[in-house]
């Protein structure tokens, strides 16, 4: 929702809105989507609110399977102002043991003919606290490439399933190494030698690979060879929701390609850049993100 301003305790009219069916995820595919690549993402939904979700990205020609739970599938509002971006998450539905263990259940079947497999986004209230670890140990067991870009306790103990590749922001990283729970460090004047301090500490617990973002000041790759410093290209920023589900779609593309790491990295920043002038999250031009290629530069650490 596009507003001509934010003020607590006032009555906002939207001169622009966008509603679809969203999510971490599927901002990773329909990034993909923007760049001609086809993927399959497997959720969970939720009541009525589910049914709609499930056909918007039905009608927006989005793969999606899942299983339905009791409850609601939780709503998100992004408030888009002059100066300001400002988000309303639900909690979304409670999941019982039961329902876990059902979703669980079909994640072998649709691993089955993948190269990459992605776990993106928050949980539900009453997932166990091991499920993204699990995931990607389902995954690694299949031969998948695993990407991991979740936060809070889900990525501090997916660290021990060693993915091979992290992709927190640096709040996120800052939120398993200290607890902090702040949602951005957007702004931070030192965010490059911070981001790059927490690439190495989360390398230590195991991943293959650690890539933090850091909005406009780029993002930090560390692994045993070292660290790569990458910046963020200038743009006109409409809405940064989403972007990091870029990188990750980037990611996911060239590593299926065996494509090297850096350059996995370099493709998706670009596109992310491109999604940060549009409206709606995990949406770019293709041309642009082309454009904004050249303008990802990377250097060997220290940051």
């Amino acid at each position: 929702m596009t507003v001509e301003d934010v003020e607590v305790g006032k009555i906002h009219r939207s001169s622009d809105t966008d509603a679809r069916g969203g999510g971490k995820g599927v901002n990773v595919a329909r990034a993909l989507d923007c760049i001609g690549v086809s993927s399959l993402v497997v959720g969970i939904l939720g009541g009525f609110t589910g049914e709609a979700v499930k056909g918007l990205l039905d009608k927006e020609g989005v793969n999606a399977r899942g299983i339905m739970v009791p409850g609601e599938t939780r709503s998100c509002l992004t408030v888009i102002g002059p100066d300001s971006i400002t988000v309303f998450n639900e909690a979304g539905p409670e999941l019982s043991e039961q329902d876990w263990a059902r979703f669980e259940a079909i994640l072998p079947e649709h691993l089955a003919e993948a190269d990459v497999f992605v776990c993106s986004g928050s949980f539900p209230p009453g997932t166990p606290f091991d499920a993204a670890a699990r995931m990607i140990e389902l995954a690694k067991d299949r031969d998948c490439i695993t990407v991991c870009d979740t936060s809070r306790m889900y990525l501090d103990v997916a660290l021990e399933a060693k993915p091979d590749i992290i992709k927190p922001n640096l709040a996120e990283a800052l939120g398993v190494l200290s607890g902090h729970t702040e949602e951005t460090a957007e702004g931070d004047p030192d965010a490059s030698r911070r981001a790059e301090d927490a690439a190495f500490a989360l390398l230590d617990r195991g991943p293959a690979a650690v890539l933090v973002s850091a909005g406009r000041a780029g993002a930090v790759l560390a692994t045993s060879e070292g660290s790569t410093c990458f910046s963020s290209p200038k743009i006109k920023l409409v809405n940064s929701i989403g972007a990091g589900d870029c990188i990750v779609a980037g990611l996911a593309y060239e590593l299926s390609a065996a494509h090297p790491l850096e350059v996995a990295i370099t493709r998706g920043i670009a596109m992310a850049a491109a999604s940060c002038e549009t409206v709606a999250a995990g949406n770019f031009d293709p041309m642009r993100a082309e454009e904004l290629l050249t303008a990802v530069t990377r250097r060997s650490g220290p940051c």
